[in-house]
């Protein structure tokens, strides 16, 4: 399994998939660098949408984006190059315009916890980005669960 094809699963409310680190997110000290985990935050929601049969462009084209208000991340311990990590994403709130998504990254091997995070996202309009209520097909499509970190 390459860093770029994780594999999919979806366990109910939450959404998992499986990663291997490239080598090209390793900084000088030999692991995940902190910016690089930002970018599998991102990647991790887009992927759990994805899953969910939504698609960003075709929401930008319908005239609204999903944009990141705020990012809360806790970093426990380190992954080297190699290290196949367990990704897991759910959704704790939705309201008006506003969702709480929460991220954590484990170890595959043995579960250890090594990132976790809480970002707020907002469903706005990409030319004004004023918020846009999250219509509820959307909302409707998330089983949501309580705040577990």
């Amino acid at each position: 399994m390459s860093a770029n094809t994780p594999s999919h699963a979806e366990t109910g409310a939450r959404f998992s998939r499986r990663r291997t680190v490239a080598g090209n997110d390793v900084d000088e000290l030999q692991h995940v660098n902190n910016v690089v985990w930002l970018r599998y935050i991102v990647q991790l929601a887009h992927a759990h949408y994805e899953s969910l049969g939504f698609d960003f462009h075709e929401d930008r084209r319908a005239g609204a984006v999903w944009v990141v208000r705020r990012h809360e991340i806790d970093y426990h311990r380190g992954a080297a190059e190699g290290a196949e990590l367990l990704e897991e994403t759910w959704v704790s709130h939705v309201h008006g315009a506003r969702l709480v998504r929460h991220s954590r990254f484990c170890l595959a091997t043995d579960g250890t916890l090594l990132v976790q995070a809480r970002s707020l996202w907002a469903y706005v309009d990409p030319l004004t980005m004023k918020p846009n209520r999250i219509p509820q097909d959307v909302i409707a499509r998330y089983t949501l669960l309580l705040d577990e970190d």
